[in-house]
């Protein structure tokens, strides 16, 4: 009796940690989804220069959006960017 009470006490803590952490994940990639910042926030972020991040852009390397002549850009599409030119150190040699 105490093995089967401990069993669904476990089975029900495990369900709500999972429901726990898909709410947080799901929340996380709609902040990620909408979050848009400016040139100088991608520049800081990349620790970059304007005329590198002009060419990223230029080059369809990192997409933007341009709304009264000031260019923004998705946080996501940053991180896509990095994952797309991110190297190995088995891809070196």
């Amino acid at each position: 009796m105490y093995i089967n009470s401990l069993e669904e006490l476990l089975e029900r803590q495990k369900s709500e940690i999972i429901e726990i952490i898909k709410y947080y994940f799901e929340e996380s990639q709609k902040r990620n989804e909408k979050k848009w910042i400016k040139s100088s926030q991608v520049c800081e972020l990349l620790s970059c220069s304007q005329a590198t991040l002009f060419r990223l852009r230029n080059d369809g390397i990192l997409p933007c959006s341009i709304v009264q002549g000031t260019y923004y850009y998705k946080i996501s599409d940053v991180d896509q960017m990095m994952e797309n030119g991110k190297f190995y150190c088995s891809n070196l040699s």
